[in-house]
C-alpha cells in the first residue's frame, strides 16, 4: 500500500464526522445520555466521564466497534473487541478503553507529523 494512501487513511480517522454519523451515548435503549462524539478526541473525552452504565451498554452491543469501523479504523475496533473478550467491567473497562483510544490517537498523530 502506498505511503500517501496510508497517511490519508489514517488522518481521515481523526476527522470530524457530520452529526448524523456521530456516536450518541445511551444508558439503555431509548435512554440517551445527551453526550455525543464526532471524532476520536471527543470519543475519548466522553468515555472518560460518562456513566459507566453507558459504556457497559455499548460494549455489550458492539456499538463502539461498529462506529470505529464506520470511521475507517478497523485496527482500533479489533482492539476494543479484544477488551470485550476479556470481559472487563466497571471502571477497569473504562480505564482500558480510554487507554486504548488515547494510544491509537497518538499513533495516528505521530504518523502524520
Amino acid at each position: 500500500m502506498p505511503v500517501a494512501k496510508t497517511l490519508k487513511e489514517t488522518t481521515s480517522v481523526l476527522r470530524d464526522v457530520p452529526p448524523q454519523n456521530a456516536f450518541y451515548f445511551y444508558r439503555s435503549i431509548g435512554a440517551p445520555t445527551g453526550a455525543a462524539a464526532r471524532n476520536l478526541s471527543d470519543f475519548v473525552g466522553v468515555l472518560s466521564s460518562i456513566d459507566i452504565a453507558s459504556i457497559q451498554f455499548h460494549t455489550s452491543r458492539g456499538d463502539f466497534e461498529n462506529w470505529l469501523r464506520m470511521l475507517g479504523d478497523d485496527s482500533l475496533a479489533q482492539q476494543i473487541t479484544g477488551l470485550k473478550e476479556k470481559k472487563l467491567s466497571g471502571e477497569h473497562l473504562r480505564m482500558r478503553l480510554v487507554d486504548v483510544v488515547k494510544t491509537r490517537i497518538n499513533q495516528i498523530q505521530k504518523r502524520t507529523t
